[in-house]
């Protein structure tokens, strides 16, 4: 699966198109665009997108951006599936502030991607 660099960012950013679902449930969104952050220790995910599959909460937490403002978030549990692919139970953090979709590196962790600047597209590879 290959996927072009959304151009509504300059430069232009790496993105997905991905569906969440509860785990365990089969009630998967439309897909959405996401970003690849290899930045981000986590995914996050708008609170208005992870309220309405009603996933199962893990725990709550503090989300911390790059500038250092912290807040409190929940964590919840969700698939997601990005082209044929599910990855199960994926820890995702619901933020209220966010209007995007970020896969941070504990799902980034379990795919084989490469990144191809040049040509402005996102690879996802087999394993």
């Amino acid at each position: 699966m290959n996927q072009p660099y959304s151009e509504l960012y300059f430069p232009p950013m790496p993105v997905l198109d991905v569906a969440l679902a509860a785990s365990e449930e089969n009630n998967w969104t439309d897909p959405l665009p996401a970003i690849i952050d290899t930045g981000a220790d986590f995914c996050i995910a708008p609170s208005s997108v992870i309220r309405k599959l009603k996933p199962r909460l893990v725990r709550p937490a503090l989300l911390s951006s790059h500038w250092r403002d912290t807040y409190s978030v929940a964590i919840y549990s969700v698939d997601i599936r990005i082209g044929a692919s599910v990855q199960p139970a994926v820890m995702i953090a619901s933020d209220p502030r966010s209007r995007e979709i970020l896969l941070g590196r504990n799902l980034l962790n379990r795919l084989n991607l490469r990144l191809d600047g040049l040509k402005s597209r996102t690879h996802l590879l087999r394993a």
